[in-house]
């Protein structure tokens, strides 16, 4: 009898959580789909009037498969990804004191759209020790409600979890603000005793590599960089 309840409980779990699960994929893979078609008009719209002003600033849009999206604009590429894994929360995390999340439990699980910002060239020349920052990450569960945990502005204008559906609207605005995050967060130089001395490693990278490993936090990555998939973000409401 035991066994038969055990199994039985396999099955529960696996109605309960796997579907639910696969139909968060789903979800947000088409939620990806419309974040990608939306950052290529948003290119073919930057390359329309920019290139009226400067046609040698190089706008262009790049799709990378299933789970990546690239807009390389002058210096900065903004970098959009899907992970392929469906998450949940810490007990203690804001969402689960929602009314919303309280009615429905599964509510909670959510797939995640990473936007990233790094620099052209640490693509254009392969250095990769160079780092990215996460600019924000996009939370969409199965009924394709939403909240975006981020920097700047994407930290507070849209933390509605319960309100309803992402809107094309909502996806232009998230992007032009990650966008313009990524103009205004500056590479900066690093004082010069911080970058006096040099290992023969890092001049060969220099040399194979085109320059230091570079991010634009510091100018220059040293080991006590934060890891860019740690960098802090704020809280939903």
């Amino acid at each position: 009898m035991e066994e038969v309840e055990s199994y039985e409980h396999i099955l529960k779990l696996l109605e309960n959580k796997a579907s639910v699960k696969q139909q968060i994929f789903q979800t947000t893979s088409s939620v990806f789909n419309q974040f990608k078609v939306v950052l290529q008009e948003i290119c073919l719209d930057m390359q329309n009037d920019f290139h009226k002003i400067d046609r040698n600033v190089e706008i262009s849009y790049s799709d990378r498969g299933d789970f990546e999206a690239q807009l390389k604009f002058s210096g900065d590429v903004l970098v959009l990804s899907m992970h392929s894994n469906v998450f949940s929360f810490p007990p203690e995390h804001e969402i689960n004191k929602l009314k919303y999340v309280q009615d429905d439990p599964s509510r909670k699980y959510c797939g995640i759209i990473h936007i990233h910002n790094f620099l052209a060239d640490s693509l254009k020349y392969n250095r990769s020790s160079d780092i990215g920052y996460l600019i924000g990450r996009i939370f969409i569960n199965r009924e394709e409600h939403f909240f975006v945990d981020g920097q700047s502005q994407l930290g507070f204008l849209f933390n509605s979890f319960w309100k309803g559906k992402l809107k094309k609207e909502q996806i232009r605005k998230i992007l032009e603000l990650a966008i313009i995050y990524c103009m205004d967060f500056d590479l900066l130089t690093p004082p010069f005793e911080a970058v006096r001395q040099i290992s023969l490693e890092e001049k060969q990278y220099m040399g194979s590599n085109s320059g230091y490993p570079t991010g634009k936090h510091m100018g220059y990555k040293f080991k006590q960089e934060l890891n860019p998939s740690l960098v802090p973000v704020n809280k939903s409401k």
